[in-house]
């Protein structure tokens, strides 16, 4: 069944929404909400903003908010009259926080760990509006793997191939995580990567409505 495409797009009527993002997930939930938007990936050192954070010990959820929050502001500085949306999600498992893999051995090291365990999805939402913060929200969904072997993680890979890159857990729950995934607890959006239901909570109280494009 093809997607339903509709002529109405949601936007506020004084200020543009910019994503500070290039994540295929999110731009894809406020692409099918029909949300007027433009993105702009921001472009940091992610990991040493995160070394830093381990450095000073900040919390998981600290750590989150605060990557969000300098995403959200280089993009805001650029364009202060725009609303700057922003994300980022920390994997937590047994008190470690994982990385996004870079090769295929790393990739399989985080499965072995993963497997048979309970993890959570550290996701913290931002916005902000002339650098100034104006919402945000962390959220923690919890995500059970199921019981791998060997042999089960190398089919796996072998099937996602360079997509194996690009999630701190390995798997996209709206694709081939499904096949390693035996339990979640939370909202599938958040999961995905950005707290979609809260965050458009506060933008209908800020203003926005439907407008027949």
């Amino acid at each position: 069944m093809s997607p339903t495409t509709t002529s109405v797009m949601w936007s506020l009527a004084d200020h543009p929404i910019i994503l500070a993002t290039e994540s295929p997930a999110r731009l894809r939930m406020f692409k099918d909400a029909a949300i007027a938007h433009t993105a702009i990936a921001a472009n940091l050192d992610e990991d040493a903003l995160r070394a830093a954070a381990s450095h000073e010990n900040m919390s998981p959820e600290d750590t989150a908010t605060m990557l969000a929050e300098a995403k959200a502001m280089k993009i805001s500085a650029l364009h202060p009259a725009a609303l700057v949306i922003a994300s980022d999600q920390l994997l937590v498992c047994e008190d470690v926080i994982y990385s996004k893999p870079t090769t295929r051995s790393a990739a399989k090291t985080s499965l072995q760990h993963l497997a048979g365990k309970t993890h959570e999805l550290i996701t913290a939402g931002i916005i902000l509006l002339g650098g100034q913060r104006l919402w945000h929200v962390v959220k923690s969904p919890k995500i059970t793997c199921r019981p791998l072997n060997d042999h089960d993680i190398d089919h796996y890979l072998d099937a996602m191939g360079d997509a194996a890159f690009m999630t701190p857990g390995v798997y996209m729950i709206e694709q081939l995580g499904v096949h390693i995934i035996s339990q979640m607890d939370g909202c599938s959006y958040t999961i995905q990567g950005f707290p979609m239901l809260e965050c458009l909570d506060y933008l209908r109280r800020f203003g926005m409505e439907p407008v027949q494009s």
